[in-house]
């Protein structure tokens, strides 16, 4: 009985060993498989990030802004007109209020900048330009309340 139980242990153990050894195989491919596709997904992340800082350059915000006086009243009428413009020409416009004054950011086509500030600086309620869409400019405006 004991030969038996021996040769009985024997042959469960071959399917016992041979299940952990094909466990422990694929527990090693799975974390190679997770490192590997972590370094693609990085690779993949710098890749685009290059591309993105090739095609858009990333806008940077200088001093020069064109300052605007309005009156107090119609600080919201002032703000909505330049947005409009912004938009009239393919550009986009965000906007800041402080309390004091209203910061507008506007990116609009390179080859309408001067337009686009011509027109904030005149009394031009609408405009609508074809500008090239590719390359854009940051223009900044400061609105402030005349005293």
């Amino acid at each position: 009985m004991i030969v038996t139980a021996a040769v009985v242990l024997a042959a469960l153990s071959v399917p016992v060993a041979l299940l952990a050894g094909g466990a422990w195989g694929m527990w090693k491919d799975y974390r190679a498989r997770g490192a590997m596709q972590a370094a693609y997904s990085e690779a993949l992340r710098e890749s685009a990030e290059r591309a993105a800082d090739t095609v858009l350059p990333v806008p940077t915000l200088t001093d020069d802004a064109i300052e605007v006086r309005v009156p107090a009243g119609q600080l919201e009428p002032e703000l909505q007109r330049i947005i409009r413009l912004a938009h009239g020409i393919g550009g986009s416009a965000a906007s800041w209020n402080d309390g004091r004054s209203v910061r507008i950011v506007a990116n609009v086509p390179s080859s309408a900048a001067e337009l686009f500030r011509d027109a904030v600086n005149s009394n031009v309620v609408s405009m609508t330009a074809a500008g090239d869409s590719r390359t854009k400019t940051v223009v900044q405006i400061l609105l402030r309340p005349a005293d």
